[in-house]
């Protein structure tokens, strides 16, 4: 019997089981050249476009510059873009409530603004609308904090301004307005958020009144304040 089984397996091999060959390393992959051509081009296309706007930079300014009327016009809480955004920051909140709700609703504003919108300085002053901003996910520090005024009216607070003060020789811009009791300044680029008296937070502002320390004007959709 032993003979035959033997003799069996001998001229059936399909019934043995096969052993696994050992897995061969994988070839390394030679770097991607397709992606470095198009580092490279991004690159050079970067620098065309800055020469263009460094050409034309004083035209461009020229077009952009805006009077008073027309910086209030940049803040647009009526904008279907802003809307849009308002819906979806206020979804899971359930029927929006101003009395109940803003604060929370105020937070997410400032979270969205700061982390979800790059911020990108360029060496040209030039404009962007609220829809822009959101399709870019790019915008400057004005830019920024006029997005975040639109969206806090938006959400039902008449006060919010947008506040541009002088420190250092250079203009730094941020979103200050009150709720009940309370004074409320935020900054997404510089990632401050802070509550108290109004004399606090102006006291946070500029510690110095002077020509290189101080507001300069303040301003939202329906006024402008100038110092």
């Amino acid at each position: 019997m032993v003979y035959i089984i033997v003799f069996a397996a001998n001229i059936i091999p399909f019934l043995r089981k096969k052993e696994k060959p050992e897995p061969k390393p994988e070839p390394e992959k030679p770097p991607c050249e397709e992606c470095e051509s198009e580092l490279d081009a991004s690159k050079r296309r970067e620098a065309v476009y800055r020469k263009i706007i460094e050409r034309y930079r004083e035209l461009i300014e020229a077009s952009e510059s805006k009077s008073i009327p027309e910086l209030r016009s940049l803040v647009r809480p009526q904008s279907s873009a802003v809307t849009e955004l308002k819906e979806k920051l206020t979804k899971d909140l359930g029927a929006y409530d101003y009395n109940k709700d803003f604060l929370a609703a105020a937070q997410k504003a400032f979270q969205f603004v700061k982390d979800e919108i790059k911020t990108e300085h360029v060496p040209v002053e030039f404009w962007l609308s609220p829809k822009e901003i959101l399709e870019l996910k790019a915008a400057d520090e004005m830019d920024k904090a006029i997005l975040l005024c639109s969206l806090l009216i938006a959400l039902g607070n008449r006060n919010a301004k947008v506040v541009v003060e002088m420190k250092g020789g250079l203009k730094h811009a941020f979103v200050m307005f009150s709720f009940g009791n309370r004074y409320f300044l935020f900054d997404p680029v510089h990632n401050v958020n802070l509550a108290g008296s109004k004399e606090i937070l102006e006291a946070q502002i500029s510690t110095e009144r002077d020509e290189e320390n101080k507001i300069i004007y303040e301003f939202n959709d329906v006024e402008y304040n100038e110092w």
